[in-house]
């Protein structure tokens, strides 16, 4: 995938550097999250999650336009074309991160006709690319800072499996030239038993996850809700 990001980059002239994080072998060998039930009033008392800002890019032909301390970078802008078969389909564009200086897009791609994705966060400083690796088809939801900005936490709901989820936890770290931040695997979960239809902070290191369940009701789906609060776990702490 890296790979694929940077050879993207290059059509346009641009050599970015491009910093991965996966789901795999690297979050299996660290602590697990455990969670503990909670309340909707536990849920409501906490740092809500709308920190995004909503921005227009700038579109020149087919392209998207984002600006960064260190110039313009263009990005093929997504098709929605059904007429294209294999291939890369372009990027979508979601919003802003202020606490983190990052905008937030989405690169889409067409492989045997089935759609992949992955989330990537683009340094508003320098340009600099964290790319969230996909867990399934899609990518994953856009990631939550904790309010100190220490943290990331986002989820991806299983697309073929009901009531199934990943979450995962990133650390945020200052980095070496030329990356200004550096994100890295910290705490993950998965369960078949429950979905996400949220996640918000209690604290810097407390989540809490408004959860849901599919149940048929008069033959159709209902969301059945449900809470859960889980503290994130040092590594020498498993």
């Amino acid at each position: 995938m890296v790979i694929f990001l940077f050879s993207i980059n290059l059509v346009y002239g641009q050599s970015i550097p491009n910093l991965t994080v996966d789901y795999g072998d690297r979050y299996n060998s660290l602590p697990k999250l455990v969670f503990n039930t909670a309340t909707i009033e536990d849920y409501r008392k906490a740092i809500s999650s709308n920190i995004i800002v909503n921005k227009t890019p700038t579109v020149e032909g087919k392209n998207l336009l984002i600006q960064t301390g260190k110039g313009e970078l263009k990005f093929k802008k997504y098709s929605f074309s059904a007429n294209q078969g294999d291939g890369f389909r372009g990027w979508e564009y979601k919003g802003y991160l202020p606490q983190l200086k990052t905008h937030i897009l989405v690169s889409n791609h067409v492989s045997e006709s089935l759609g992949f994705s992955d989330l990537v966060l683009i340094d508003s400083t320098n340009g600099s690319q964290h790319t969230i690796a996909s867990i399934g088809d899609a990518a994953v939801e856009i990631p939550i800072p904790s309010p100190n900005g220490y943290f990331l936490a986002y989820y991806y709901n299983q697309v073929y499996t009901s009531n199934s989820c990943f979450i995962g936890v990133l650390a945020v770290r200052t980095g070496k030239a030329p990356l200004r931040i550096k994100l890295s695997e910290y705490n993950s979960f998965e369960t078949d038993n429950w979905a996400v239809e949220d996640i918000r902070w209690v604290d810097n290191t407390t989540i809490i996850i408004k959860a849901y369940t599919l149940k048929k009701i008069d033959n159709e789906n209902s969301k059945q809700f449900a809470y859960y609060t889980a503290r994130l776990r040092q590594e020498n702490n498993k």
